[in-house]
């Protein structure tokens, strides 16, 4: 968008870009997932825009946290890998949104993140909640 204010009877052009933050449960929504069915939407007290997605499915935190990495991977997002832990009670993993993606209500100074984590619940049973959150 360009505006043009005059100033002393010249014209002054300003280039301006306006950026629109996207709704979390919109960006979480939209994601493609390797579960076996989709995942529920859920309230998070702590996501940004107050919005997860959990499910609970068979499989392990190694096979799970592979499959995530690899398709979330594909879709623009970036491993922080100071933040992926795992283990046989689960694990934690980190993304940074593709470049240009921004979250509706990221506090200032901070930057939004996609959590992923898995808690084991049974053998061979995984509970999964997604959301975003600001660091």
């Amino acid at each position: 968008m360009r505006w043009y204010l005059p100033i002393l009877g010249a014209a002054l052009s300003l280039q301006t870009s306006l950026a629109l933050a996207a709704p979390a449960a919109g960006l979480l929504a939209g994601l493609k997932l390797p579960l076996p069915k989709p995942a529920a939407a859920l309230f998070a007290a702590n996501g940004l825009g107050q919005a997860s997605l959990n499910t609970q499915l068979s499989a392990t935190p190694e096979e799970l946290l592979a499959k995530l990495k690899a398709e979330l991977g594909a879709q623009g997002y970036k491993e922080r890998t100071i933040n992926t832990v795992v283990g046989p009670w689960g694990f934690n993993l980190v993304l940074e949104p593709p470049g240009g993606t921004s979250v509706d209500g990221t506090p200032a100074g901070k930057t939004a993140v996609l959590v992923a984590q898995a808690t084991a619940i049974a053998p061979g049973r995984l509970n999964l909640n997604l959301r975003f959150e600001g660091v």
